[in-house]
């Protein structure tokens, strides 16, 4: 397999690098989060609801989760799309007062919004922008991280009518106005489905994009890290090795990051012809340090065939949206373990899964992430917290640190912020007032440590524009941990 181990070879200089970048980032990771620094909007973080695009490439049972409890951002044609959209969704018994709809003819059936879509960039000031980079269609790809691009639309060309990226670039302005916030526009690539983030600082993509970016815009591998780090605040981009045998090695169809420290990652049955591929990666990202300097937490995802013994099911092509997780299924028997995978490793927050036997159902190149995506609140009140994992000496008290910021500038609520605790078992919770720290946007409490004890704990802010978060964000429902060692 000398293609694939080419491409290891060249992955594994790449991650050497990057652990280097990410060793001790702690403080530096609290330092970006709090101010100076631009910052693209992990999946994870406050969102005003989720974007589609009309006719909707998804289940009509999601749109009305989307809209029971945030808001649905609907693009539509022209003014007989939305009279369309308008009597379908009473039909479905959705209020319309829970319903943006835009009107943008550039979008007609380009259902993929994750992929043109925009981002959410705030900048060094906490400015909120819509990131919107070139869309110039889907290169296609063997492993080999050098070799040849395949255009879709050269290889298919009378797809490129209605298969979006077919030569057009979809921008964002259109959300924007709606919004009432500026664009920032990118001349060069940077597609949805193929760059994860993590909030603070990281993303994660295959080797198509720097082969993408080379061959299409004319940006060597240096001069994209360097303008990703410059622009997006992105100073530390994990670049992994293709690992499907022909496709556009899109990364939200092998992984997803769950929060700044963990990764969802498919398995496939052995005997696949992306097995050992995707094996590789897991090894390699085990080798990787998060922003606070630690080994990733990997947890994996099992993914069983589902069309013709060569396609499998592609779970981590899901949605975060706020409180709940929206995961596609495909009628096989994985599928209920993985929502149990999900449940496990992300607990409190309500997991849904949504079959799709449409003409354009879920795909094992293009599932639910790929249609839907976040419109993140401008004015977010924002928290991200170094947890505590590993077993702690006996003292006094543990300090613990939460960064806080208020992008609406709204000013927070000082006796709203506040650190829950408990010993594992007990019913109630304490809770203790945190307090400003020297580092800016910093703020800090200490909690009681029993010998030989575990402690739970979450956090809470609110602000004066009326908007109140916990951290976790399911909490109580979901919260952090950790163990106290015996004397």
């Amino acid at each position: 397999m000398p293609i694939r181990v080419q491409s290891i070879s060249i992955c594994r200089q790449i991650i050497a690098g990057a652990v280097a970048i990410a060793i001790g980032l702690g403080s530096a990771a609290a330092s970006r989060a709090a101010d100076g620094h631009p910052r693209i909007a992990a999946e994870w973080e406050p969102a005003l609801g989720a974007l589609v695009v009309w006719p909707p490439a998804v289940p009509d049972a999601l749109l009305v989760e989307i809209a029971k409890d945030d808001r649905l951002f609907l693009i539509v044609a022209d003014l007989e799309q939305q009279e369309e959209a308008t009597a379908k969704l009473t039909e479905l018994g959705i209020d319309l007062g829970s319903v943006e709809l835009i009107v943008d003819p550039t979008l007609d059936g380009e259902s993929w919004t994750r992929d043109w879509g925009p981002s959410a960039l705030f900048d060094e000031n906490g400015d909120y922008h819509l990131l919107d980079p070139t869309f110039n269609g889907y290169p296609m790809a063997m492993p080999d991280c050098d070799g040849r691009l395949y255009n879709f639309f050269d290889l298919i060309p009378f797809l490129s009518d209605w298969l979006p990226g077919g030569g057009t670039d979809p921008g964002a302005d259109s959300l924007a106005k709606a919004l009432g916030v500026s664009t920032v526009k990118l001349p060069f690539g940077l597609t949805g489905g193929n760059a994860l983030v993590d909030g603070l600082g990281t993303a994660f993509s295959t080797c198509v994009m720097l082969k993408e970016n080379l061959d299409w815009f004319g940006l060597s591998k240096q001069e994209f890290l360097e303008a990703v780090k410059t622009r997006l605040g992105l100073d530390h981009y994990v670049v992994l090795p293709n690992f499907e045998w022909f496709g556009i090695q899109h990364i939200d169809c092998l992984l997803k990051p769950l929060d700044a420290e963990t990764l969802l990652v498919k398995r496939v049955p052995e005997g696949h012809p992306d097995h050992r591929p995707i094996e590789a990666i897991v090894a390699l990202l085990s080798e990787l340090k998060t922003p606070y300097g630690r080994p990733y937490r990997i947890v994996r995802i099992d993914a069983a065939p589902y069309y013709l013994g060569h396609h499998v099911a592609n779970y981590t092509n899901s949605l975060i949206l706020n409180r709940k997780i929206f995961v596609p299924l495909f009628g096989v028997d994985s599928d209920e373990k993985a929502l149990a995978t999900f449940r496990e490793a992300m607990p409190g927050y309500e997991v849904i899964g949504y079959e799709y036997d449409d003409v354009m159902g879920w795909a094992w190149y293009d599932a639910l992430h790929c249609r839907v995506r976040a419109v993140w609140d401008p004015k977010m009140l924002y928290m991200t917290h170094e947890p505590i994992r590993e077993r702690v000496k006996p003292a006094d008290s543990q300090r613990v640190d939460v960064v806080i910021r208020d992008y609406s500038r709204a000013g927070l609520i000082a006796e709203e912020l506040k650190l829950s605790w408990r010993v594992r078992g007990e019913a109630n919770w304490h809770e203790v007032a945190l307090t400003a720290d020297a580092t800016p946007g910093t703020y800090t409490a200490s909690i009681p440590t029993p010998e030989a004890a575990a402690i739970e704990y979450f956090f809470s802010a609110a602000d004066r524009s009326g908007r109140r978060e916990s951290l976790p964000r399911v909490a109580p429902g979901g919260f952090y941990s950790f163990e106290i060692a015996s004397r």
